[in-house]
């Protein structure tokens, strides 16, 4: 999902110290967020809801509108906290301009499609991503059918957000029966006025509901102009490559890449990217099950993750010494073979991840 924003909300967090290349923009705020009990059976009035996500999809392509968004990523101490004002012109222009905190005050992101630009007047820099998977606050899923494939959508309840009365959408498991999503979709328009994502163990990934939101189709095309004002550098972000297969997508990582030869159940590969830091060639493969995401990152480099102000402990498995972090139920996992540094990150247990890195070359 987007949220993800963004694309791979606390996992990228954790990484930024010490993935080259990664960086967390975001500063932390101090705000607890709202409670989520773990996820429980869904009660046998539920009703199929499938068609529900279908019109949601379809929304933002046939309906314009101003709003104002909180957005909540939780931490093991801390939480990210997000204001910020969402303008979207149907079929696909959206601009995301940030309110608070402090930090982030007056930058914003204009997105169309899968490009975005992200302007920064402090720094006078405009960052050109193209990444489908994390630039659109207001897409509901990047791929219906990998969704489809891994959860049921059923409705389960009524409920009110920024005046407007919505339909709640849990997506549920298909193979563990548990809630990994809830939306609120607007019964009107299908727009998506709320999203919660949950951890495996049940607690709050991260939240985005709006404060309010206007329908309108009267803004000013200058607001989407995502020309570079003068006298600002271009920097050219993240562009995540086509997930057709691994050889397609990078061809120019600078040595083999190397894959899982197991993942859990529903995960296939999503997007691709190659960047390089101070002359280092570094590989970023996602997974995903249409909800979560899991990140494989590689280089052919000795140098190791600094892990710098993070607490880290030690394993092995097949002879190889690694090391790993835990940030809630999110993990990070690094080690080095055959010339290559590795390292996993996602909301997995540390078994389940030691799994996925003893398959990556056996």
């Amino acid at each position: 999902m987007r949220s993800a924003s963004l694309g791979l909300g606390l996992g990228l967090a954790l990484l930024a110290a010490g993935i080259p290349g990664v960086r967390a923009d975001v500063p932390p705020h101090t705000m607890a967020p709202r409670p989520s009990p773990r996820a429980t059976p869904v009660p046998a009035a539920a009703t199929d809801a499938r068609p529900l996500i279908v019109q949601a999809v379809a929304a933002p392509k046939h309906v314009s509108f101003v709003g104002q968004m909180s957005t909540i990523r939780s931490g093991t101490s801390q939480a990210l906290a997000v204001i910020s004002k969402i303008e979207h012109r149907a079929p696909d222009d959206t601009r995301r301009t940030y309110l608070a905190p402090r930090a982030l005050y007056g930058q914003f992101v204009i997105s169309r499609g899968a490009m975005s630009w992200d302007v920064d007047p402090s720094r006078k820099r405009v960052v050109v991503t193209e990444n489908k998977a994390a630039v659109d606050p207001v897409a509901v899923v990047d791929d219906i059918a990998l969704l489809d494939s891994n959860y049921r959508a059923v409705r389960t309840a009524s409920d009110d957000v920024a005046d407007r009365h919505a339909d709640v959408i849990d997506l549920v498991s298909r193979y563990t029966g548990e809630r990994a999503m809830r939306l609120w979709i607007d019964r009107d328009t299908h727009i998506v006025l709320a999203k919660e994502a949950y951890h495996s163990d049940g607690s709050l990934a991260w939240r985005t509901r709006f404060d309010d939101i206007r329908y309108t189709d009267d803004i000013p095309a200058e607001v989407f102009n995502g020309s570079v004002p003068p006298g600002y550098e271009t920097v050219q972000g993240r562009s995540y490559g086509s997930p057709t297969s691994v050889a397609t997508s990078v061809p120019d990582a600078g040595f083999a890449p190397v894959t899982p030869k197991y993942l859990p159940e529903g995960f296939s590969l999503a997007g691709s990217d190659v960047s390089s830091v101070k002359g280092t060639r570094n590989l970023h493969l996602i997974y995903s099950d249409g909800i979560r995401t899991l990140s494989l990152f590689e280089n052919a480099t000795d140098r190791a993750i600094d892990f710098s102000g993070m607490q880290t402990r030690t394993t092995s498995f097949e002879g190889h010494d690694a090391r790993y972090v835990r940030d809630g139920p999110t993990t990070l996992l690094a080690w080095r073979e055959r010339k290559l540094a590795f390292a996993l990150v996602g909301d997995l247990d540390l078994k389940e991840l030691i799994q996925i890195a003893s398959s990556v070359v056996p």
